[in-house]
């Protein structure tokens, strides 16, 4: 079931929700420390996590889930999209953030062959997506108790099958997915023991893959290729060639 982008809004605002942006932010900041000068798009619910200063950032929210308008009281950089065709151009983008986006794709394989199109070669794409085995996915007062929740293994290996080469890992929201008095003084200890003692339990993993360009092997594909370029008139003069 895909969390409605108003419920998404509404988490981010409460006590809860406002934990678990600082908490993805701190890790965001660490992994991509800049990207001045690039293209970045957000797909699924990045508005939180990306800063829209200038024209070179936009959001992509799924027609699933619903749009939000994005900023405010800005001119609007974000758009309701087909997940499985964007609306971009080939090799376009620089980097992807998905947040709330992989989890909840009706078609996880058309998704990830768009976003390998839209991106430019060599680009990067940031995955935020909840832990199988985290208290985050198992909680419903949480939207990363909905959709399908993944290990590190699983989303490096569907990466891997879709032209993507995992190049960082890591890990975070440690801290048990509650506000009550009682686990008050139990987060803090959490998050501090996290990294060491409780990693395959954190709420959240972040998978960081660069898209994979590879040249075409052999002559005849090669040949191929380069006949479907030529306008029909002039396909079979270069065919000669191409085969002699």
């Amino acid at each position: 079931m895909t969390t409605d982008v108003i419920d998404l809004r509404d988490f981010y605002a409460s006590p809860l929700g406002v934990v678990a942006q600082k908490d993805i932010k701190n890790s965001l900041s660490k992994i991509w420390p800049t990207y001045n000068n690039q293209v970045v798009l957000g797909f699924g619910y990045a508005p939180p996590f990306l800063e829209a200063i200038h024209n070179d950032v936009y959001f992509f929210m799924p027609a699933q889930q619903g749009v939000l308008k994005w900023p405010p009281a800005k001119p609007t950089l974000s758009a309701l999209v087909d997940e499985s065709l964007l609306p971009l151009a080939d090799q376009t983008v620089d980097r992807i953030l998905c947040v709330h986006g992989l989890e909840n794709c009706h078609s996880t394989e058309d998704f990830l062959h768009d976003a390998w199109r839209v991106l430019k070669p060599e680009g990067r794409i940031l995955f935020v997506v909840p832990n199988r085995r985290g208290l985050w996915a198992r909680a419903d007062n949480n939207p990363f108790g909905s959709g399908r929740p993944y290990t590190m293994t699983q989303l490096s290996k569907l990466l891997r099958s879709h032209l993507f080469t995992p190049v960082s890992f890591n890990r975070g929201l440690y801290r048990p997915p509650m506000t009550s008095r009682f686990f008050s003084p139990i987060s803090p200890l959490c998050e501090k023991l996290g990294p060491t003692c409780l990693q395959k339990f954190s709420g959240l993993i972040y998978v960081e893959a660069m898209k994979q360009v590879y040249a075409p092997s052999g002559k005849g594909v090669f040949s191929k290729r380069l006949k479907l370029a030529f306008p029909v008139p002039l396909a079979g003069q270069h065919a000669k060639v191409l085969d002699s």
